[in-house]
């Protein structure tokens, strides 16, 4: 199938484009650890990649931490 993409996540592993899944945290590293890569993927396949940050969440620490995961930020 052509429309398979990377997830950036091991466990969920490939994924058909459009796919949506939930994820359930308990702090912020934990949010960071899983979209990091997600981004990372989504952005390697050119993909438009947005991000809504929660409020606990500040955005220079998501900035931080998406320019250590990715060199195109």
């Amino acid at each position: 199938m052509d429309n398979i993409r990377a997830s950036g996540n091991d466990i969920v592993g490939d994924i058909p484009c459009g796919t949506h899944f939930c994820l359930f945290y308990r702090t912020k590293e934990d949010l960071i650890d899983v979209l990091v890569p997600y981004f990372k993927a989504g952005l390697d396949n050119n993909e438009f990649c947005i991000w809504i940050i929660p409020e606990s969440l500040s955005l220079e620490e998501t900035k931080k931490s998406l320019e250590k995961g990715h060199s195109r930020f």
